[in-house]
């Protein structure tokens, strides 16, 4: 077989200004690239048709068959679960899922089934495979499990509840990994104890835990948590008030400089806003005036963001160390990134950002930090992500009530967060079609590209053979109105509550087994385990 031809390479030969796509035996062509190549008026030409003598290329065909548009397909009943003998060799898969269009990242959307077994992908081809349980895909896009490199638990409710309750609600909405964040003081060897325990009991989904390096004595210990496989940091240039202290620029520079000499890979995630503008635009009497997201935003303005985010490019490239900057959300933010060359570095949005904005009519539930801003910073984060800028989108979870929130209490009184697991997917795939985003734009940000830079590819990320069976089917025609009552959070509220949105997964599959269908959890639900990251590798 030849070369998957996607459709990044088709606006390479369009940012060359080259009008035709010459294909070599054996290439192939997604649907989407199919789409594009007609939209954008581009001839495709086969290198058998070329005439070397001089003469005119052979007109390929120019279809426009588009995964977005809609298409005559019933959402996935019940009945396509088919479950068949019990295997009688080594020649059935446990489960095959057949039919659908398997979005790989490395590649681009192509037509295949995939074999599973043992909880691994085994298989991905054309060819017919016999299966112990065969789900019929078709009509289907066929994604890597989603992995939400960014969440909290633990916060407002005890961590095994959210361990419980939360990761179920993120197996319902695809997400099968998350990497979660921690905040303490003293040693962190207690909590990765009590995870190594809860998570196998808890836990629907894997998770890799980020630890918040605050003191010294943490600072101590980092090479010890290095060695327990626990690769990734974080530090806060601008704190939560009643949560997360801020860290000062020299202590952030010594532990970014410790971990540089270790000999494993590390990365250190950053919260980066500054914490003086911050305070200066937070007095007392500005605060008595904030009563919508708009007035709640101005509290930490843009320029708070842009400002951090230069900074924090500055220390990762001056020290060679790569840095990950969590939660971009305003246009300051992406004119940081866009202005300055970020050699090692990592950019994080979350689809909160991409998906709502201060506008949107949800009052005290949309406070979070840094805030939702305008309509312009929503755009800005969607063109940088098309032009290549954003890296991963997360969510930044933080599961609560409104009671737990104090939403009663008015905008200044509540606390900053959200649940955000259950709709993850979903929004952001309902929002890049409304804006024409091509889904293999997308679909790496929320798979392969957390999965490399956090150390837990091949396994993560992708459905190449030999990958964990962690995987999602989405119904691209699939609409239905948010109510958090079936979402499965302990919160009481969402965000896009009372939206209809569109490409909802109708299963997903976790270790092999099948943990959600048709939006209810099985009793299959797998257990979770915590992800152990040795030496790994630059993505």
């Amino acid at each position: 077989m030849g070369k998957i031809i996607t459709s990044t390479d088709i606006y390479k030969l369009k940012k060359a200004g080259i009008r035709e796509l010459v294909l070599n035996e054996g290439d192939l062509l997604t649907d989407l690239c199919r789409e594009i190549l007609a939209r954008e008026g581009m001839r495709v030409v086969r290198a058998s048709a070329m005439d070397y003598a001089g003469g005119q290329p052979e007109r390929a065909w120019r279809g426009t068959n588009d995964l977005h548009q809609e298409k005559a397909v019933t959402p996935a009943e019940p009945d396509r679960h088919s479950s068949g003998p019990a295997p009688s060799g080594n020649h059935k898969y446990h489960l095959v899922i057949a039919n659908g269009t398997v979005m790989l990242p490395e590649f681009g959307a192509i037509s295949a089934n995939i074999g599973i077994r043992d909880g691994k992908v085994e298989s991905i081809g054309t060819n017919s495979m016999e299966a112990e349980t065969t789900v019929d895909a078709a009509g289907l896009l066929v994604l890597p499990g989603i992995i939400d490199p960014h969440a909290h638990m633990g916060l407002f409710a005890p961590l095994e509840t959210d361990l419980y309750t939360e990761t179920q609600s993120a197996i319902l909405g695809g997400v099968t990994t998350i990497g979660c964040f921690f905040n303490q003081t003293g040693s962190y060897f207690p909590l990765l104890r009590r995870l190594e325990s809860l998570v196998p009991q808890r836990s629907c989904v894997d998770l890799f835990p980020h630890f918040t390096i605050r003191d010294e004595e943490q600072l101590q210990e980092i090479d010890k948590y290095v060695r327990e496989g626990i690769t990734s940091f974080k530090m806060y240039m601008c704190g939560i008030p009643d949560l997360f202290p801020a860290q000062e620029d020299g202590f952030i520079v010594k532990v970014l400089e410790t971990l540089k000499r270790l000999p494993e890979r590390t990365l250190m995630c950053v919260h980066a806003e500054n914490t003086s503008i911050v305070e200066y635009a937070s007095t007392d009497d500005q605060l008595k005036s904030v009563n919508t997201l708009a007035e709640w935003a101005k509290t930490h303005p843009d320029l708070a963001e842009g400002e951090a985010v230069n900074r924090a490019i500055y220390f990762s490239n001056k020290l060679d160390f790569p840095i990950y900057v969590v939660h971009v959300s305003s246009r300051d933010g992406v004119e940081a990134i866009r202005n300055n060359s970020f050699r090692k570095g990592y950019i994080e949005t979350t689809s909160p950002y991409l998906t709502i904005d201060q506008d949107d009519d949800i009052a005290v539930k949309g406070k979070m930090l840094p805030p939702l801003r305008d309509r312009a910073s929503r755009d800005s984060l969607w063109e940088a992500l098309k032009n290549g800028y954003i890296d991963t989108i997360g969510t930044d979870n933080t599961t609560m009530t409104l009671k737990e929130k104090q939403a009663a209490n008015g905008m200044v009184n509540a606390i900053a967060g959200y649940p955000a697991l259950g709709v993850h997917l979903v929004s952001v795939l309902d929002e890049a079609i409304k804006r024409g985003v091509p889904l293999e734009k997308v679909i790496p940000l929320m798979t392969m590209n957390p999965a490399k830079t956090f150390g837990v590819y091949p396994a993560k990320g992708t459905l190449l053979p030999g990958s964990d069976a962690d995987l999602v089917l989405v119904d691209p025609n699939l609409s239905k109105k948010v109510d958090p009552s079936f979402l499965a959070s302990r919160s009481d509220f969402a965000l896009h509550e009372g939206k209809t949105l569109r490409c909802w997964p109708c299963c997903t599959v976790k270790a092999g087994r099948i943990a959600a269908w048709n939006g209810r959890l099985t009793e299959n639900l797998s257990s979770g385990s915590v992800l152990r990251r040795q030496k790994s590798t630059n993505p």
